[in-house]
């Protein structure tokens, strides 16, 4: 029974001890998730290469200057800063839960 309950758990996106232990940089690449270098780049070394050039590349030195609230509230509703991205509010659409975003702000503010 508790299988089943898992599965349809993560067959709805509610999040389970299981899910919630998604590494960040798998966050950053998996579709059904962030999926954040469909659109960014990161500097080599500190995950997949891509050509996407849609959003800004991310960089270590930039994401600590902005900080990690700005990070989050970037990643939670970024159209809250810019009205016109094309960037989604992966908190306000709850495409991720708030300990997932929090993964990613970690990750973003420790890249080289």
């Amino acid at each position: 029974m508790r299988k089943a309950a898992t599965v349809l758990a993560l067959a709805c996106g509610i999040a389970t001890s299981a899910s919630a232990q998604v590494p960040a940089r798998d966050l950053f690449v998996r579709a059904d998730k962030g999926h954040c270098i469909a659109c960014h780049q990161l500097a080599q070394g500190a995950g997949p290469q891509t050509r996407a050039d849609l959003g800004p590349r991310l960089e270590g030195a930039r994401m600590r200057e902005l900080g990690k609230t700005a990070l989050r509230e970037a990643i939670v509703d970024p159209t809250r800063a810019n009205p016109d991205t094309v960037m989604p509010p992966f908190g306000r659409h709850h495409i991720l839960d708030a300990a997932e975003i929090e993964r990613l702000v970690e990750f973003l503010h420790a890249l080289p």
